[in-house]
């Protein structure tokens, strides 16, 4: 299922907290809730859909790409699909063991997204990932690197013109940060950004988010 997007969406990332953050979150367009952050996801996400028309991404982050579930990998999929159900949109990693069985079990758009916390795959390889995540169905391609040279910051950019479905790309660390607010010119679909505290190596605050696409016309 594909998700049409008139331009790029920014995305406040709540957590535990985030009945209260989502006050602050007036800015974002859409509110993506880790429900692996909650400390009752379901009641959280409840009541996040209750307060906001705001479209709703559920995640429930995998440990191996940052999260912090600690039940079973059968559990972290089952609170998934049940969150699904007040979400507008659903975020599964493509090396998630039940991914198959997950998308077969949602009716919500897919994110499929893909996290390396240490560096960057090559172009040929990055690629290779896009294709896998198109055959899974991703609605949105979600794929967060590590850059290690400014070379490879120009290599995303013209990774990411080339797209053929919407794609999320996220430059992680110190060197991909000014990315973040850049990507959305060159088409990425979404730009997270915290309102409490980071969740990933070099995210912006949403506030920071906000003032970029304002200087830069995203």
């Amino acid at each position: 299922m594909r998700y049409v997007m008139k331009r790029s969406q920014i995305v406040a990332v709540l957590g535990e907290r985030a009945a209260d953050d989502l006050k602050a979150a007036s800015d974002a367009d859409m509110i993506e809730l880790r429900l692996d952050l909650a400390t009752e996801p379901i009641q959280t996400i409840k009541a996040i859909r209750e307060a906001t028309e705001k479209a709703i991404i559920a995640t429930n982050r995998l440990q191996a790409e940052g999260g912090k579930f600690q039940g079973s990998e059968r559990e972290r999929i089952e609170l998934l699909v049940q969150a699904s159900e007040y979400a507008d949109l659903v975020d599964i990693e493509l090396q998630a063991e039940l991914r198959e069985e997950f998308i077969s079990q949602v009716s919500r758009p897919v994110i499929v997204s893909y996290h390396d916390f240490q560096g960057m795959p090559g172009i040929d390889e990055l690629a290779a990932i896009k294709e896998r995540m198109k055959m899974a169905g991703a609605a949105i391609a979600k794929i967060a690197v590590t850059p290690r040279s400014l070379k490879d910051d120009l290599d995303l950019l013209e990774f990411l013109l080339a797209a053929d479905l919407p794609l999320c790309l996220i430059a992680m660390g110190d060197l991909g940060r000014h990315l973040r607010a850049v990507a959305p010119l060159y088409g990425s679909a979404l730009a997270y950004g915290y309102v409490r505290e980071s969740t990933a190596p070099g995210q912006m605050s949403l506030a920071e988010l906000s003032s970029a696409r304002e200087l830069l016309k995203w």
